[in-house]
């Protein structure tokens, strides 16, 4: 049970951090605490329900008025509330057409399609992600719009959000920070930096509750299979209250620090380490 607090308690810390906590939750649950590759690919997709859950009550006012924006008589709710709604619903589309064939892809590697020295190439793929992830922080770290989802003409709003669903998509990898690759997206697209955040947080809600779907549909759930329910349940739990205690400070660091020299220093020291002993062994 240790374990798993200690994991639940990662997730709700690096989730606000563009360094990817999937992957750092998968890597941590495969080396440190002996998990299957697909018991741990199971687990930090479970886990970001906490996390999930935390984002709902943060932006709490947001969900409420994007919901009853999808009631018959939307033409009474705020112009704002309809570009997020119309923002959530393409970004949706977009991750759907790219992560469930990368979802699929990855369990085919992670399912002992390789053997020998399947967690060390796990762990070198998923830190090789991780230097993608720093590279694109660091090219768009300063690349700051200043449009806001309110101001720009409404038929742009399904381009941009669609082709940042299509990037978010990608972030099902372990390795892949998600809030990383759909912020820098969006920045692209010339939005300011505060609104690109809330509308990357924003437009996690729904994949997240996706993602759990598919796990249980096509991947098994794994974890499902070798977890009390109860303990899955208090890891949830844990991952929501740390999540949503550290959401605010951790933000504000993401917005201070560079994460991408991390993300690179990670991902170079992983194959230092691990290459060299997969070619003595």
């Amino acid at each position: 049970m240790i374990a798993y607090i200690i994991l639940a308690i990662l997730q709700g810390l690096l989730e606000w951090l563009p360094i990817s906590s999937s992957g750092q939750t998968f890597i941590v649950s495969m080396n440190i605490f002996g998990l299957s590759p697909e018991e741990a690919y199971s687990l930090a997709i479970w886990l970001h329900l906490g996390t999930t859950l935390a984002v709902l009550l943060k932006f709490k006012t947001d969900f409420i008025k994007i919901f009853k924006s999808f009631r018959p008589k939307s033409y009474l709710a705020e112009e704002i509330d309809i570009r997020k709604r119309n923002w959530l619903i393409y970004a949706t589309i977009g991750t759907g057409i790219t992560a469930v064939p990368l979802y699929f892809i990855f369990k085919i590697i992670i399912s002992g399609a390789f053997t020998g020295f399947q967690g060390d190439l796990i762990t070198l793929i998923i830190s090789g992600l991780l230097v993608i992830t720093g590279i694109i922080l660091l090219k768009t770290r300063k690349m700051y719009g200043k449009n806001t989802i309110s101001d720009v003409p409404k038929e742009i709003i399904p381009k941009d959000s669609f082709i940042s669903g299509l990037i978010q998509g990608i972030s099902i990898l372990p390795g892949i920070s998600r809030s990383g690759v759909t912020v820098s997206t969006i920045l692209l697209e010339k939005y300011k930096q505060d609104n690109a955040l809330r509308l990357s947080f924003l437009m996690s809600v729904p994949v997240a509750f996706a993602s759990i779907i598919v796990d249980i549909v096509f991947g098994g759930s794994q974890i499902l299979n070798v977890l009390n329910p109860l303990i899955i349940f208090i890891s949830i739990l844990i991952s929501f209250i740390v999540g949503y205690l550290t959401i605010e400070v951790l933000l504000y660091i993401a917005q201070k620090i560079s994460f991408g020299y991390f993300c690179i220093i990670y991902g170079v020291i992983a194959y230092l380490i691990i290459v060299p002993f997969m070619v003595v062994a």
